[in-house]
């Protein structure tokens, strides 16, 4: 019993990870963070993406971008602050792209905005708030149901994440 739990404990430290600076320790290659800057297109083999708890910081040392990168791409929930370390948005990335649902704030600490993602672009409704926290507008994104994919198909909907409706408050 002893054993397993200093085992399990041994485990549980040994793959956590510190979190790296990406703009030091990591190389973007078209959205794809890797561990080493001798890339080559060419040769597959040589290509190291990362995986684990990754951060950027704005020039003057505060805190820009904190969340978690799987198979090289941004994943998971991801937050954002400013260069005087307010929190200016939140939301989900899968494969490097926003996905879910993202909000975002002023620097006073009130809503800005909510919405969701869809493989990188605003879908659905987003509503935007002014620094008071009042609604100001609603904005309906178009999406590309199943018939509309299946139209379009091979080539992607131009019209999806453009704004199909708009409201002012």
């Amino acid at each position: 019993m002893k054993r397993s739990l200093l085992f399990l404990a041994l485990l549980s430290f040994g793959c956590s990870k510190k979190p790296v600076d990406m703009d030091e320790v990591l190389f973007d290659r078209a959205g794809r963070w890797i561990t080493n800057s001798n890339y080559s297109p060419f040769f597959f083999y040589n290509i190291k993406v990362y995986n684990g708890p990754a951060f950027t910081k704005h020039s003057n040392g505060e805190k820009r971008e904190k969340g978690e990168i799987k198979n090289g791409y941004k994943s998971g929930i991801w937050s954002g602050w400013d260069k005087d370390g307010n929190k200016r948005y939140s939301g989900v990335y899968s494969f490097g792209q926003e996905q879910g649902s993202w909000i975002g704030w002023h620097k006073n600490g009130k809503k800005k905005y909510e919405g969701e993602y869809k493989k990188g672009k605003q879908v659905d409704k987003w509503i935007y708030y002014n620094n008071s926290g009042k609604k100001t507008s609603e904005e309906i994104y178009f999406v590309c149901d199943e018939q509309c994919e299946d139209e379009h198909y091979p080539i992607p909907c131009q019209r999806e994440g453009k704004v199909k409706t708009s409201k002012e408050f």
